[in-house]
């Protein structure tokens, strides 16, 4: 998988939407050979674009029945998740998260509960190659929501 950065993202995405899950459905491809994930977002906002109060993406791999596809990157969903995501589209079709799990931020309360937070991706490209993952590492710490979305707004309004 190759790295993309916040800018990247802003740019590449058709939307970024911040919301809620409020469903989460497994089901086979068309051709039934893998499984992917439809996912509905109960929208708040959007950062950039827009698709309607609710909009609805897949992602690759999930669990039907017995069977379960993982798909390595892939971001994982759960029912009442509160999200920013960032999503890519190709005519018609459903939206897709762009960059697997790095277009996907988790949006959690403070520890004081005062005020919401976007914790980045695992992994962040660097546009220096390859660096070691340090403790306490100041860009890996969770960022204010509305600090987050005033960035992405600026990319955003600079990438049109």
């Amino acid at each position: 998988m190759i790295g993309a950065d916040l800018g990247e993202l802003t740019r590449d995405a058709r939307a970024i939407a911040r919301g809620r899950v409020v469903a989460v459905d497994a089901q086979w491809t068309p051709d039934r050979r893998t499984i992917e994930t439809l996912v509905t977002l109960e929208v708040e906002s959007y950062l950039k674009g827009a698709l309607g109060g609710t909009v609805q993406f897949r992602v690759p791999g999930g669990t039907l029945g017995r069977f379960r596809s993982i798909v390595v990157g892939a971001p994982e969903f759960a029912v009442d998740d509160r999200v920013v995501v960032f999503l890519g589209a190709r005519g018609p079709s459903v939206p897709y998260v762009l960059g697997f799990s790095q277009g996907v931020f988790r949006i959690v309360r403070s520890g004081d509960g005062s005020t919401w937070l976007v914790t980045p991706p695992a992994i962040l490209p660097s546009a220096a190659g390859t660096v070691a993952i340090v403790r306490g590492d100041p860009s890996r710490r969770p960022l204010p929501l509305s600090d987050f979305e005033q960035r992405v707004r600026a990319l955003a309004g600079g990438a049109r």
